[in-house]
């Protein structure tokens, strides 16, 4: 409970992913419909997926931060260029 007082989380977390080898950034998905992006001084970046988010991967490859959900579509943020880039359909009605 502190550590949410502290890092100022608004929603319940659904997951979170580290981003950097050193621990000092990371993303959360928070059952709200947003993506936090944090860094050692705090929040430094706040967005809003489509639909429910149950899931999340980070890309180190391709700096891509990966979220399915409620739906069929995939979405990509590309955390190197700051946007979303376009959804990848699955053939399934639900991701998990």
């Amino acid at each position: 409970m502190s550590v949410k007082c502290e890092r100022g989380i608004d929603a319940e977390i659904l997951k979170l992913k580290i981003l950097s080898e050193d621990y000092s950034k990371f993303a959360l998905l928070l059952g709200d419909r947003n993506i936090e992006l944090h860094a050692q001084y705090g929040r430094h970046y706040k967005t809003r997926i489509p639909k429910i988010g149950r899931d999340m991967v980070y890309l180190p490859a391709t700096c891509d931060l990966v979220t399915v959900g409620a739906g069929n579509e995939i979405y990509r943020l590309n955390l190197e260029q700051g946007r979303f880039l376009g959804p990848l359909e699955s053939s399934s009605p639900e991701i998990n």
